[in-house]
């Protein structure tokens, strides 16, 4: 069954994909499915127009902690005691093909590898562990730090 991930916000084309606000509670997500179900690039998403209820699918391009360095030291937008991850889709459309009020599922009938990272509780411990400092981002530093 597919499980639901956000409702779009706002979106901007970046080097990655469509880049999609909100970005995603982690601890939220991983209280409401498979510990190793992790998105990975490449898995299927559903789409839901709000306008017609037509469902489409793309490919995910990134679900990470949107992360940068600058002089040595590692910042993220989002509390690493909380982190959020961003999401990017693929292809080749920009915000116009992406309306305000869009829901996007996770399809889990196209099984991902997320199983390679140990799972959620793994991925918020590997944050939660570090040595992050949380701040606005600079948008010459930002990049998307897969998990």
């Amino acid at each position: 069954m597919p499980y639901f991930l956000l409702t779009v916000t706002a979106s901007r084309r970046t080097n990655l994909g469509l880049q999609v606000e909100p970005a995603v509670r982690i601890r939220e997500l991983a209280s409401r499915v498979n510990d190793a179900e992790v998105p990975m690039p490449g898995d299927r998403l559903l789409l839901r127009r709000p306008d017609t209820g037509t469902w489409w699918i793309a490919p995910l391009a990134s679900f990470g902690l949107e992360a940068w360095q600058k002089d040595g030291l590692a910042y993220t937008r989002s509390d690493p005691a909380d982190p959020e991850f961003t999401l990017a889709i693929g292809g080749r459309g920009g915000p116009e093909a992406l309306p305000v009020g869009t829901e996007i599922w996770l399809d889990d009938n196209a099984p991902t590898h997320g199983h390679r990272t140990n799972g959620w509780r793994r991925i918020i411990a590997d944050i939660a562990s570090g040595d992050w400092h949380q701040a606005a981002p600079d948008a010459v530093d930002t990049t998307i730090t897969d998990r």
